[in-house]
């Protein structure tokens, strides 16, 4: 059923102020925080598909989008500006320049940022967590979280694990016991303690808390879907649609094609990893044992929407294909016999593929959209339309990043308004006459 317009308009109202510019509206701070930052020089450093304050920006209106706590979106609005184990953009000085930035954001997101700046990032968040699982591993942690864990003993688990997985024989105790099995995992892999790694600048050890881990998950989720695209892909050799880092094309010409990256699958993981988390920690609130490491137990582990609520995983194989069915279409110069054929639509069929393989991405709807406006399917096109702007916000940040998230918010807009008025003229004119949105 299609939505009401007031009801797909209340879904632009959180993102509006962004939209507008409107920063002030989103905290009164934010329009000194960015001017300090731009007098930083962040507005001139480069960083993947634009610069430093973009970047910065865009990853702090994904955190609001998002409704984490203020004290995770400023830590994220600042987050590399030590320079850290990924990027050399210190944009203040590390160690000196602490209390500088813990007056402008206040002492605990600037504990954050400086924790953040000083961990081996790639080697915690990658090889010391979300390597260590396999997606099914992660899925049935959390999907089996109503069994009770304690119930049996490991040996029980591992023991009656190994002879129904050498029976070949699935049913439902093997797979109680299964998800039993990877609770048991993640809590050893990732102990209440939290983990230790050395100091990437004097190799001192630094214990990170288990709830800094998980809002360290969450803030190199919003990090890595803001810049990560087919570039990053070529430059890593990470082309499969599973990341490793592990390739070296170090003359990978920038920007490249621009396709959108194939960083979903390991996105989702790191997303159902943050929620499993999440509800340890919460069970942890429950029984009164809290973390004692400053406040950082005050800090809400919020979920965040994408992914169903982070409750499920993309596989490699399904996000590669939807990716290259999409990218067809772009790169298909569409004719309006294309259109007009008594056959079926080629692109029509390609994204409506593309949708059902990857249903977590805005665009291949948004391009749909435009397909159906040009067959006249506008009752197809408005809900398209709808799901895409749905999915926009959602993310705040696009998945294609060749236009910018407001570029596509404006354009998916458009095209639901003429939806809405069954009306799409096909004449050159009129299509370059678009633009104003009510």
């Amino acid at each position: 059923m299609a939505e009401t317009q007031s009801s797909w308009q209340s879904r632009l109202q959180q993102a509006r102020p962004f939209l507008s510019g409107s920063f002030e509206c989103v905290d009164p701070l934010l329009p000194t925080w960015l001017s300090i930052l731009r007098n930083r020089g962040a507005s001139e450093c480069f960083h993947k598909h634009s610069t430093f304050y973009e970047h910065l920006v865009s990853v702090y209106r994904i955190l609001k989008l998002w409704n984490v706590p203020d004290v995770v979106a400023r830590f994220g609005l600042f987050h590399s500006c030590y320079s850290n184990s990924f990027v050399n953009l210190a944009i203040f000085e590390p160690d000196v320049g602490r209390q500088t930035v813990g007056d402008i954001i206040g002492d605990l997101a600037e504990e954050l940022v400086h924790l953040f700046c000083i961990v081996p990032r790639w080697k915690l968040i990658y090889e010391m967590m979300l390597f260590q699982f396999k997606d099914d591993e992660l899925l049935a942690a959390l999907h089996g979280d109503n069994l009770d864990v304690d119930s049996r003993s490991q040996h029980d688990v591992d023991a009656h694990f190994l002879e129904r997985l050498k029976s070949g024989i699935i049913d439902e105790e093997e797979r109680s016991l299964f998800a039993i099995r990877c609770k048991r995992k993640v809590a050893k892999i990732i102990p209440p303690e939290g983990l230790v790694v050395k100091h990437i600048r004097t190799g001192e050890d630094v214990r990170v808390p288990r709830r800094v881990l998980a809002i360290f998950l969450l803030v190199n989720i919003a990090d890595v879907i803001e810049q990560r695209y087919s570039y990053q892909d070529a430059l890593y050799e990470d082309e499969n649609g599973i990341l490793t880092w592990a390739g070296n094309n170090w003359a990978t010409i920038w920007p490249g094609e621009s396709k959108p990256g194939l960083w979903m699958n390991a996105i989702s993981s790191l997303g159902l990893l943050y929620n499993l988390i999440a509800r340890e920690e919460k069970e942890m609130e429950v029984k009164g044992d809290r973390d004692a490491d400053k406040s950082f137990s005050q800090i809400e582990l919020v979920i965040p929407p994408i992914f169903n609520n982070c409750t499920e995983i993309i596989s490699p194989a399904d996000q590669l294909l939807a990716r290259d069915l999409y990218w067809e279409v772009i790169c298909k110069n569409v004719k309006p016999s294309d259109l007009q054929s008594s056959e079926p639509v080629v692109a029509e069929s390609q994204l409506k593929k593309a949708c059902k393989l990857n249903p977590w991405v805005a665009e291949p709807h948004v391009i749909l959209a435009q397909i159906y406006l040009g067959l006249e399917k506008f009752e197809l096109a408005e809900r398209e339309a709808q799901e895409g702007l749905r999915l926009l916000i959602e993310w705040g940040t696009p998945w294609h990043k060749s236009t910018s998230w407001e570029g596509w918010i404006s354009w998916c807009r458009v095209l639901l308004q003429k939806a809405q008025e069954r009306s799409w003229k096909k004449d050159k004119w009129a299509i370059i006459n678009l633009g104003l949105v009510k």
